[in-house]
C-alpha cells in the first residue's frame, strides 16, 4: 500500500464509519443523531472528516433531504462489511472466554419452524446449554429488515429473487425445498399423479400475497407458459404453515415451498410442481462482514447436515 493511503487509512475512526453507516443507512442527520446519542453538528463534522479524507463529497442535497453520491454508496459497500465485523468481534471474544452467555437471534418462517427446525434446534440447545435462544417468526421482506436493523443476526427463509435481496446482506443455500400443490386427500387431484401450474387455475386457490416469493414465481409462471388468465385466489395468506390450514379446512388447493413428507403435510396429498416453477431453497441471511459466533455456526451446520440429503 502507498504511504499516503497508509496515512489515510490510519486517519480513519470507527467512529467515522460508524456515524457515516448511520446518515447512510437512515438518510440524514437528524435521524442518525438520535440512533447514535449525538447532536446533528458533531455527525456533520465527523462526516466532513471523512470526505477530506477520501478526497470526495458523500453525500449531496436533495431539496431538504440528503442522498449519497455514486462515491458515498461505494463506500457504504466498503465500509458496512467493516463495521459488522468489528461489531461482531465483541461477541466472538466474549463467547471464546466464556464472559457471558451466547446469544442466539433468529427469524424464520412458521412453516420452517413447526416442520424442520425442531431437531437441529433440540440438538443445539443439548450443545449449548448456556446460550440464549430467541426465535422470531416473520415474512420474507419483514425478516430480512429485521436482519439489516441488526434486530437478529441470521434469517432461515425462502431464497429470494435477486432484485428482492436488501443491500447489504449475504446470503447462504442451506437445502432444497420443493414447490408444492397441497389438497385433500378425497380432492379429484389426488388421483392424478403429476399436475401442472394450469390444473390449478380452476380450483380456489390458496396462495401467497403479492409480498410472497411464491406468489411471484407463480405469477411468472403463468406468463412464461402462456397460460391467458387473470389470478383470483380464494384465499391469500403470507406463509405456508396457514395456507395448509386453509387447505386441510376444505377452502379450497393450496401452494406451498415445502417437503412432501413434512409433519404439517401428512394429512394433505401434494404434487410437485418444480418442473414448472423451479428449484427453491432454504437459505441463511445474515449481514455483510458479520462472523457468526460458534454456537451459531453449529446451528446452521447442524440445519445443513440434516436437511441438505435429496427431497
Amino acid at each position: 500500500m502507498k504511504p499516503r493511503l497508509l496515512d489515510n487509512a490510519a486517519s480513519l475512526t470507527v467512529q467515522q464509519i460508524r456515524t457515516f453507516c448511520a446518515v447512510f443507512e437512515l438518510g440524514g442527520y437528524a435521524d442518525a443523531a438520535r440512533e447514535l446519542n449525538q447532536t446533528g453538528t458533531t455527525l456533520w463534522e465527523q462526516i466532513k472528516v471523512l470526505q477530506r479524507i477520501y478526497g470526495t463529497e458523500l453525500f449531496q442535497r436533495k431539496g431538504r433531504r440528503i442522498e449519497p453520491t455514486t462515491a458515498g454508496k461505494l463506500l457504504h459497500q466498503q465500509l458496512g462489511p467493516i463495521l459488522e465485523a468489528i461489531e461482531s468481534s465483541f461477541q466472538l471474544v466474549a463467547e471464546q472466554t466464556q464472559a457471558e452467555p451466547t446469544e442466539v437471534r433468529m427469524v424464520t418462517g412458521v412453516r420452517m419452524m413447526l416442520e424442520e427446525l425442531g431437531s437441529p434446534l433440540g440438538k443445539f440447545a443439548k450443545q449449548f446449554p448456556n446460550s440464549q435462544l430467541k426465535l422470531m417468526t416473520a415474512d420474507n421482506a419483514t425478516a430480512q429488515r429485521m436482519v439489516a436493523d441488526a434486530v437478529v443476526d441470521v434469517a432461515l427463509l425462502i431464497e429470494p429473487p435477486r432484485d428482492a435481496l436488501l443491500d447489504g446482506l449475504s446470503i447462504e443455500r442451506l437445502y432444497p425445498i420443493e414447490y408444492l400443490a397441497v389438497f385433500p386427500r378425497s380432492h379429484p387431484l389426488a388421483k392424478r399423479s403429476t399436475i401442472r401450474v394450469a390444473d390449478l387455475l380452476h380450483e380456489p386457490l390458496i396462495i401467497g400475497n403479492v409480498n410472497t416469493v411464491g406468489r411471484r414465481l407463480l405469477e411468472q409462471a403463468i406468463f412464461r407458459l402462456g397460460l391467458e388468465t387473470q389470478l383470483q385466489p380464494a384465499v391469500e395468506t403470507d406463509n405456508s404453515a396457514v395456507t395448509m390450514a386453509c387447505v386441510r379446512a376444505g377452502m379450497g388447493v393450496g401452494l406451498i415451498a415445502g417437503r412432501h413428507d413434512g409433519n404439517l403435510t401428512k394429512p394433505l396429498t401434494t404434487r410437485t410442481l418444480s418442473k414448472e416453477l423451479g428449484q427453491v431453497h432454504m437459505v441463511s441471511i445474515t449481514r455483510a462482514g458479520w462472523a457468526p459466533t460458534q454456537a451459531m455456526r453449529r446451528l446452521l451446520e447442524s440445519v445443513k447436515e440434516e436437511l441438505a440429503g435429496p427431497l
